[in-house]
């Protein structure tokens, strides 16, 4: 078995090949004098069973996972499986107005033609998984969140809106504490209230969980209501940490320990999804 990684998830992909005892590929890439991409995977992986392990944040990431996939299916291998820990565009995962793309539907479909099985750790949207003809995983990733944060005291757990209620309930469940929801309301096009749930936050340890951070902004305000209500410490946590404009250092500033796991790889992920990825993967690959 051969683990190919993309330029996105060289430190994922060293976690799945210390699990396997497999090896890593090499990946030869350079730009043509035109900035066009070029990629060449030095290993020999015919016959084999192969991960292509990469993320799919910006669009030059997509470019160059479908070229990987690609390479590998030229070799002719015995099986190809796209691992995907961040899953770009699955925001995209409907048509909100006429004359937009279901952009989640193009990428899913494009991996398709290559890849015999795809694995994805959270979706942000289930719908993406119905974009499938190969097998699609989802995998839930609670029992790392909760090894890293059983110790730290917590007192609640809070997701910023109602939508992440279940994966908070699960995880506050499992912590033996409340798990809430942050209520939000539209006033008008550019204005939303948030209401905190009922409780006595003072001198409380308060985890806020979510799927992903982008901009920041419901969790900095959570964490301001929080701070005004005598919290002690406020732990901000998230699955997927793509920290949109460096919202990453406005965070930091509003609480004690930002927290995210490794599927984007950042200087703040301390929880590794690893383990996951190779559980589902033991029963469909030989190792």
């Amino acid at each position: 078995m051969y683990i190919v990684p993309s330029s996105t998830a060289y430190n994922v992909s060293r976690k799945l090949a210390s699990i396997f005892s497999c090896n890593v590929s090499g990946v030869v890439r350079k730009r043509f004098p035109d900035n066009e991409m070029y990629l060449k995977i030095i290993d020999d992986v015919k016959g084999e069973d192969v991960l292509l392990v990469g993320n799919t944040r910006s669009d030059q990431d997509i470019i160059e996972y479908l070229l990987l996939l690609d390479a590998i299916k030229e070799e002719e291998p015995k099986s190809i499986t796209a691992v995907v820990p961040f899953f770009g565009y699955a925001r995209q995962h409907m048509r909100y107005n006429n004359g937009e793309p279901v952009s989640s539907k193009v990428f899913t479909q494009a991996i398709n033609q290559y890849a015999d099985r795809i694995i994805t750790v959270e979706l942000h949207d289930e719908q993406t998984l119905n974009y499938s003809k190969v097998p699609f995983t989802d995998i839930k990733i609670i029992n790392p969140i909760y090894k890293y944060f059983m110790d730290k005291n917590i007192d609640f757990v809070i997701s910023p809106d109602d939508g992440g209620y279940e994966r908070v309930k699960l995880m506050g469940s499992k912590l033996g504490i409340p798990a809430y929801y942050i209520d939000k309301k539209r006033i008008d096009s550019t204005t939303v209230k948030m209401t905190l749930p009922e409780e006595d936050y003072k001198d409380k340890n308060i985890l806020i969980l979510d799927d992903i951070i982008s901009t920041g902004g419901t969790i900095i305000k959570a964490s301001g209501m929080l701070k005004d209500k005598g919290a002690r410490n406020i732990y901000a946590c998230a699955i997927h940490g793509v920290f949109a404009n460096n919202s990453n250092e406005k965070i930091e500033r509003y609480v004690n320990e930002l927290t995210v796991t490794d599927t984007i790889e950042t200087k703040y992920s301390n929880i590794t999804i690893s383990g996951e990825i190779a559980e589902s993967l033991k029963d469909k690959i030989s190792i």
